[in-house]
């Protein structure tokens, strides 16, 4: 079985920054799949490095950043 974590990052008390963790409770409302792990780490950093290092075969890393280009545009980083 594969194994998949979601984490959405960032600080809701700082507006766009935010992001992450509103997509991370949207995401939370809906079932998944076993091996699939949804969850909003917030402004918790060292507890994403720890959980990272878990074995995790995908991780997807859900956060706002300024790239320079116009609002809401999504970004895929390798």
């Amino acid at each position: 079985m594969r194994r998949a974590l979601v984490a959405g990052v960032g600080n809701v008390f700082f507006g766009d920054d935010g992001f992450g963790p509103a997509v991370a409770q949207r995401l939370l409302a809906r079932a998944w799949p076993e091996g699939v792990r949804v969850r909003d780490f917030g402004i918790a950093g060292m507890h994403l490095a720890y959980e990272l290092s878990s074995g995790w075969e995908l991780a997807v890393v859900v956060d706002a950043v300024a790239r320079g280009g116009a609002p809401g545009t999504l970004y895929v980083l390798d």
